[in-house]
C-alpha cells in the first residue's frame, strides 16, 4: 500500500537553492537598476566613502604654495571697527598688496551698494543736517572711487554671486564678462542656468581686470565637495572666481572642450584642466593650513614681510565668526568660505584633482553585476562557508584597489556599494537555504503531523536525512476503514459536490483524529476510506490493543457525528442517512519503510497481513458487524469484548481465518448482556459446524431476539443453513465459509 504524502528524496536537489537564487536575483536586480538611476541617497553614500578615503590621506600641499589669503579675522575686527571698513581701508589693502607683488587679487566678498561710510553717502544717512556741511561732505573724494583707483592699478578680480531668484539681484558687470573660447559643442546645455547675479557698484567693476563667482554649492549634506569652473546666467558663461584669477594670471584667454557627453575641461595658458561633464571639480583637500592666512589689519598696516605675498594668487576673505562665512569641506566642517577657493586654485595649480570618469560607473556596475551573480552561482555549489571565504577575498581586493587608485592616481572608484551588495546577496542566499532548510523541517513536522505521532514528528523534523530507501520486516497492526453504502449517500450531494467534500472533511477528521491519538500512523485517504498502521516509524509493543481502542473510539464518534448530522437535516427539512462504516484489523508480519525509487518513495507497506485487513474490513458489510478483526490480533487482546463471527478464506487466499468482532473493550466484556449474547454465539457456531441444522436455526432466531444488530448475521447464516439442507456439504467439511467478494 502506498502513502498519499510524498516525500522528495534527499538524493536529488534541494528546492531550497533555487528559491534562495530566486530572491537573491530580485535583491540584485533591484541594486542594479538602483546603481544605474543613482538617487541622491546613494550618490551621498558614495561621497561618504570617499570623504573618508580623503580623511585619512588628504593632499599633500606643495612646500611652495602657489595661494596666500587675506583674512578679515576677528583680530582686523578689533583693531579696525566691525565690518564693513571703509573702502578706503580696502584701498590701501590693495594697495600694499599690488606693492608687495602680488601676482592677482581675488575678493571673495561683493560690493553691491556704494559705500554708506563715504562723505559723499554721508549727507543721505543723516537726517537734518546743516546745508553748508552737506555741500562740504558732498565735495570731499569718495571712498569707492579711492578704492576703484586702487583698484585699476592693480590686477583685480571682483567677487559676483548667481542667485536663484532674481529678487535682489543687479546684473551689475554682467556684460563686462569676458567671453570663452569654446571648442566643441555649446556647453550651454551642461553648466547649471541660473536666473540672474549679484555683481558690484559699476564704479568699481569698471576698474576691475575680472570678475568671478564666489557662489559655492554644497552636496545634500551641506559639504562643499565640488566646485563648478563656471556656471550661465541667460547665455552668458560665469567664470568662478579662480578660475577668472588664473586667466588675469596668465594674460590667456579660457577654452570650453566639450564633447558629445558634457564638459570635457577647461583649457588656461593650454592646460587642460579636467572636469566632470557639468564643468565641476572634484576637490582634493589639503589639511587646513593657518598659515597661509596674513590678518588683513597687518597688510593694512604694511607689517607683512614681502616674501609672503610676492607671485602669490591673494584672495581677501574672511574667517570672522560673525561673518557667517562658515563652509564645510571632507576633512573639516567649519572652514572659512574662502578656504574653498584656496584649495580649488591649488589643485588646478598642481594638477591633483581628484579623477572620477563617466565610465568608472559602468565598470563599478558591471562589477556589482558580476560579484553577485558568481555568489548566486557558488553559494549553492559549494556552500556558506567556501563562499565566505572567496566574499573575503573578494573585498580585500577591491577595497585595496581602491584605495591604491586613490592614493597614487587620485582616481575615485566606489567598492563599497558592490561589496554591500554582494553581502546581501550572500546573507540573502545563505538565509534562504537555512529557511529552506527550517521550512523542509517544518514542513516535514507539519504534514506529519496529519499523519504520524508528534514523538515521530520530532524525529523526522531533527533528521529529514533518515527519509532514505530501505525498510524493515516488523510485526504491525492494520486498519483499513470504509464508508458503507456511500455510492447511495453520494447521490444524494449529486448536485452539491462542495456539500458532499465538507461531509468526507467531517467525517475523515473525527476518525483521523482518535487513530492519532491512539499513536497511529496514516497512511493513505482513498475517497471516504482510510489505512492505517501501528508499530512503526516508532516502536510500539501494544500496537494491537492501541488499534482496538482507536477502532471503538471511532465508532463512538461516529454516532456523535451522526447525531448532528440528523439535527442538521431536520433543521433543514432535509432526508437525512445515518453514516455506517467498517473497519478490518489485523495484525501480522511485514515489511515498513521508503520504499520506491531514487527519484521518488514513500514510506510504506508491504506484506500479506495488510491485505488481510482489507479483506476483512469487506466482510462487515456481509457480517453486519462494525469491527472485524483476525485471530492474531484477537490473540493480543484478549480481555477485550470479542465474538467469534465464522471461519473463512477471504477472496485471493486458500488459507482459511477465524475472524471475530469486536464490540468492546475490557469493561465493555465483563457486562451481563455482551456475555449471555457470546454464549449464544458460542453455542450456534457448535451446533452449525455438528451440521444440526434445526437446532442452529432455532438459535439464530434467540440471538436475533436478544439483539437486533445481529440481524444481518442472522440472515447471513439463515441462507446457508437453508442452502446445505437442500445440498449438504460433502463428508469432508471443514466449515470454511469461502468468500466469493472482497
Amino acid at each position: 500500500m502506498a502513502k498519499s504524502l510524498r516525500i522528495k528524496s534527499p538524493l536529488g536537489r534541494s528546492p531550497s537553492a533555487g528559491l534562495s537564487r530566486i530572491w537573491a536575483s530580485l535583491l540584485l536586480a533591484t541594486a542594479l537598476f538602483l546603481q544605474i538611476s543613482d538617487p541622491i541617497v546613494l550618490s551621498s553614500f558614495r561621497d561618504r566613502i570617499f570623504d573618508i578615503y580623503q580623511h585619512y590621506h588628504p593632499r599633500e600641499a606643495e612646500a611652495s604654495r602657489p595661494v596666500v589669503v587675506v583674512d578679515i579675522d576677528e583680530k582686523s575686527l578689533l583693531n579696525l571697527g566691525q565690518w564693513p571698513w571703509p573702502r578706503t581701508f580696502l584701498a590701501q589693502l590693495v594697495d600694499n598688496l599690488t606693492a608687495n607683488g602680488a601676482a592677482v587679487i581675488g575678493f571673495d566678498m561683493l560690493f553691491a551698494e556704494a559705500d554708506r561710510l563715504s562723505p559723499d553717502q554721508m549727507p543721505k544717512n543723516i537726517v537734518n543736517l546743516p546745508p553748508d556741511i552737506r555741500e562740504r561732505l558732498g565735495a570731499l573724494p569718495s571712498f569707492d572711487d579711492t578704492f576703484a583707483t586702487a583698484i585699476a592699478k592693480s590686477r583685480v578680480v571682483l567677487g559676483i554671486s548667481v542667485i536663484t531668484d532674481i529678487v535682489g539681484a543687479n546684473n551689475l558687470g554682467l556684460n563686462r564678462i569676458p567671453s570663452f573660447a569654446i571648442l566643441g559643442p555649446h556647453p550651454r546645455n551642461y553648466l547649471r542656468s541660473y536666473p540672474a547675479l549679484v555683481g558690484n557698484i559699476a564704479t568699481l567693476d569698471e576698474a576691475a581686470a575680472g570678475r568671478g563667482m564666489i557662489s559655492l554649492e554644497q552636496d545634500f549634506d551641506g559639504i562643499v565637495r565640488r566646485i563648478p569652473l563656471a556656471n550661465r546666467v541667460g547665455d552668458q558663461i560665469i567664470p568662478s572666481l579662480a578660475l577668472d584669477m588664473l586667466r588675469v594670471a596668465t594674460g590667456r584667454n579660457v577654452i570650453i572642450q566639450s564633447g558629445e557627453n558634457g564638459i570635457i575641461g577647461f583649457k588656461v595658458a593650454d592646460t587642460l584642466v579636467p572636469t566632470d561633464a557639468r564643468g565641476r571639480i572634484r576637490v582634493k583637500y589639503a589639511e587646513y593650513d593657518p598659515s597661509l592666512y596674513i590678518s588683513a589689519v597687518d597688510v593694512i598696516n604694511g607689517a607683512v614681510d614681502k616674501q609672503r605675498i610676492d607671485g602669490k594668487l591673494v584672495l581677501v576673505g574672511t574667517s570672522a565668526t560673525g561673518l557667517k562665512d562658515l563652509r564645510a569641506s571632507p576633512l573639516t566642517s567649519n572652514l572659512p568660505g574662502v578656504e574653498m577657493h584656496v584649495q580649488l586654485l591649488e589643485n588646478i595649480w598642481s594638477k591633483s584633482y581628484l579623477f572620477r570618469p563617466d565610465f568608472i560607473a559602468i565598470f563599478e556596475w558591471i562589477g556589482t553585476l558580476a560579484t553577485g551573480l558568481l555568489l548566486i552561482l557558488l553559494v549553492p555549489l559549494v556552500g556558506a562557508r567556501t563562499t565566505l571565504g572567496l566574499l573575503i577575498f573578494i573585498s580585500a581586493t577591491a577595497i585595496g584597489s581602491s584605495i591604491f587608485l586613490f592614493i597614487y592616481t587620485s582616481t575615485l572608484i566606489d567598492v563599497s556599494y558592490t561589496l554591500l551588495i554582494s553581502i546581501l546577496v550572500y546573507i540573502t542566499m545563505v538565509y534562504s537555504n537555512y529557511r529552506g532548510t527550517e521550512q523542509e523541517r517544518t514542513r516535514i513536522r507539519n504534514a506529519f503531523a496529519h499523519y504520524l505521532s508528534p514523538e515521530l514528528v520530532e524525529r523526522l523534523s531533527a533528521s529529514p536525512d533518515s527519509l532514505v530507501l530501505g525498510g524493515e520486516m516488523r510485526e504491525m497492526t492494520f486498519m483499513f476503514c470504509d464508508v458503507r453504502e456511500f455510492t447511495v449517500i453520494s447521490e444524494g450531494y449529486r448536485h452539491d459536490p462542495r456539500g458532499l467534500t465538507h461531509l468526507i472533511n467531517r467525517f475523515l477528521t473525527p476518525m483521523t483524529d482518535e487513530i492519532l491519538k491512539h499513536n497511529g500512523t496514516i497512511d493513505k485517504y482513498m475517497g471516504d476510506a482510510i489505512m492505517a498502521f501501528w508499530n512503526a516509524p516508532l516502536e510500539n509493543a501494544r500496537h494491537p490493543k492501541d488499534a482496538a481502542d482507536a477502532a471503538l473510539q471511532m465508532i463512538l464518534r461516529l454516532v456523535a457525528l451522526n447525531a448532528r448530522l440528523k439535527e442538521e437535516a431536520e433543521a433543514e427539512d432535509r432526508p437525512f442517512k445515518a453514516l455506517r462504516v467498517g473497519i478490518g484489523l489485523n495484525t501480522g508480519a511485514c515489511i515498513v519503510g521508503n520504499l520506491g525509487s531514487e527519484q521518488r518513495f514513500d514510506y510504506s507497506v508491504l506484506g500479506d497481513p495488510v491485505n488481510l485487513a482489507s479483506r476483512l474490513e469487506g466482510q462487515t458489510k456481509e457480517y453486519g458487524v462494525s469491527i472485524i478483526i483476525g485471530e492474531s490480533t484477537a490473540r493480543a487482546i484478549p480481555g477485550y469484548a470479542l465474538i467469534k463471527l465464522d471461519l473463512i478464506t477471504v477472496k485471493g487466499k486458500e488459507e482459511a481465518v477465524t475472524i471475530y468482532g469486536l464490540f468492546g473493550n475490557e469493561e465493555y466484556a465483563t457486562r451481563q448482556d455482551f456475555r449471555e449474547a457470546r454464549a449464544e454465539m458460542e453455542a450456534f457456531l457448535e451446533l452449525y459446524l455438528a451440521r444440526n441444522w434445526q437446532a442452529a436455526l432455532t438459535r439464530l432466531d434467540g440471538i436475533e431476539a436478544m439483539n437486533d444488530r445481529f440481524s444481518r448475521y442472522a440472515a447471513l447464516f439463515r441462507m446457508r443453513i437453508r442452502a446445505f439442507q437442500e445440498t449438504p456439504p460433502s463428508d469432508g467439511w471443514d466449515g470454511v465459509y469461502r468468500a466469493s467478494e472482497k
